[in-house]
């Protein structure tokens, strides 16, 4: 299929929760008709523990502080099995 024909649609990611506190993805796609499509997703993923998690005001600071968090571990240290 030549590359002319792809479409490139913008995906967003949501997450919900069930009442029991189980997360759920929503992924959310533009579509080339103006609207969008919000689809429930099971992810083959791997949560680290709360430890290796970072809290802030915004994004930024979040993301910022997960930097300090997880500086100089290794990767198998940061999602090790429980």
């Amino acid at each position: 299929m030549p590359e002319s024909q792809f479409i490139v649609q913008k995906v967003d990611w949501y997450q919900l929760r069930t009442a029991e506190g189980e997360p759920i993805l929503i992924m959310v796609a533009s579509l080339p008709n103006g609207f969008y499509t919000a689809v429930p997703c099971r992810l083959a993923m791997t949560l680290a523990t709360h430890e290796h998690m970072a809290i802030g005001s915004s994004i930024d600071e979040a993301l910022s502080q997960l930097q300090k968090t997880l500086a100089g571990k290794a990767i198998d240290a940061i999602f090790a099995h429980r």
